[in-house]
């Protein structure tokens, strides 16, 4: 389920199935140039979209959330959630205050490669499914 009008509209009868909010997140350096940002961004929102659409029944997809510089940024996860989901680069250090919540990285080498995109998807959901087994 995606965070749009269209989809929250059924939310009141998805609501008892979707136990998953996922959140992605992203560090804006100020020493990366804003094509790469955009690129980043667009590749981080194109996971984390891909990730719900293999997952549809029990996954909320949540708007891109950005951190700017290193400081911890106090974090309230969205309640009524058994899992709580963050995706993220590997390299990007955000500090969030509050409640913990599990951790997806992506890598962000070879973004253009079609392969490695869905490959990242794959292993990712796979995660998020190991993830609900556990508990």
């Amino acid at each position: 389920m995606q965070w749009d009008i269209q989809e929250m509209e059924k939310w009141e009868e998805l609501q008892p199935f979707v136990d998953t909010a996922l959140l992605p997140l992203y560090l804006y350096r100020p020493d990366t140039k804003l094509v790469d940002h955009v690129m980043r961004t667009s590749y981080l929102l194109n996971v984390a979209a891909s990730i719900e659409q293999k997952l549809k029944g029990r996954v909320l997809l949540f708007p891109l959330c950005y951190q700017f510089g290193h400081e911890p940024i106090p974090q309230q996860f969205p309640e009524g959630f058994q899992h709580c989901i963050l995706l993220q680069f590997s390299g990007d250090d955000i500090k969030l205050l509050g409640q913990e919540a599990r951790r997806l990285t992506v890598g962000d080498e070879d973004l253009d490669s079609p392969l490695r995109f869905e490959v990242t998807v794959d292993i990712l959901t796979q995660e998020v499914i190991r993830m609900w087994q556990e508990k």
